[in-house]
């Protein structure tokens, strides 16, 4: 009987290996979200109290974000889904930013439910492993990375900085490489917002540099699915 539902499982990870490795990489995107920004309230005594029902806190990212010398929170959410013993559950991620309040408590400041990828976003390349979503705060900047693929493995990351004047957290740059595992090619884009600056790195190695529009998203408005096939089509790797 174990050697039985030892080949079913095994036939289950191939099938599910099968799939994943025909599916392109930027179709690796965290489910249209249904996310209810309105369960986060407007402010909160601990930071703990910006976690809504059904969700529970992946990770904790403390420093300061709004250069008032006072830290502040990155909560990354993710669905609270019960697994029943080696089941694999696909779950969505929402980020919150907690800023300070200066009164001990924390405000909300932005709920990015597009941005984080899921659990099961990261095709073959983590196969029934939950691929991850970084966030860090680098000198007040906070930046999101994350991967996913199959052969072809994208790797992205965005930035965000406080801007005072809206009062919002404004994409200032976007980093975009996909890789060919099997042939060891790489083509890779970053752009500057701030500059308007964008550079593109062929397969073989040669750089164009071009001019874009200074466009301003906010955190919650960036769509990191989007935002990759978009990289993906200009690049020629869609």
């Amino acid at each position: 009987m174990k050697g039985r539902n030892f080949v079913s499982e095994l036939l289950v990870l191939a099938a599910f290996a099968a799939i994943v490795l025909c599916t392109p990489a930027d179709s690796f995107g965290q489910d249209a979200s249904t996310f209810d920004r309105e369960s986060i309230p407007a402010t909160a005594a601990k930071a703990e109290g910006f976690v809504p029902k059904g969700w529970k806190i992946e990770e904790q990212i403390k420093g300061d974000v709004t250069a008032d010398g006072v830290s502040d929170v990155l909560l990354k959410l993710i669905e609270d889904k019960p697994k029943k013993d080696d089941e694999f559950v696909d779950r969505n991620r929402v980020l919150v930013i907690a800023v300070a309040d200066g009164n001990g408590g924390f405000r909300n400041a932005a709920v990015a439910d597009k941005l984080l990828q899921c659990t099961s976003c990261g095709g073959a390349f983590y196969g029934v492993v939950d691929a991850p979503a970084n966030v860090s705060i680098e000198k007040g900047v906070i930046a999101v990375n994350q991967d996913h693929g199959s052969r072809w493995v994208s790797d992205i990351t965005f930035k965000f900085r406080y801007d005072e004047q809206p009062n919002m957290f404004i994409l200032i740059g976007f980093d975009y490489s996909t890789r060919d595992r099997a042939e060891a090619s790489v083509v890779l884009e970053s752009i500057n917002y701030l500059t308007g600056k964008r550079i593109a790195t062929n397969s073989k190695g040669k750089k164009t540099t071009a001019t874009i529009a200074k466009k301003r998203w906010s955190i919650e408005e960036v769509d990191s699915e989007e935002f990759e096939s978009a990289a993906a089509k200009r690049l020629g790797v869609d």
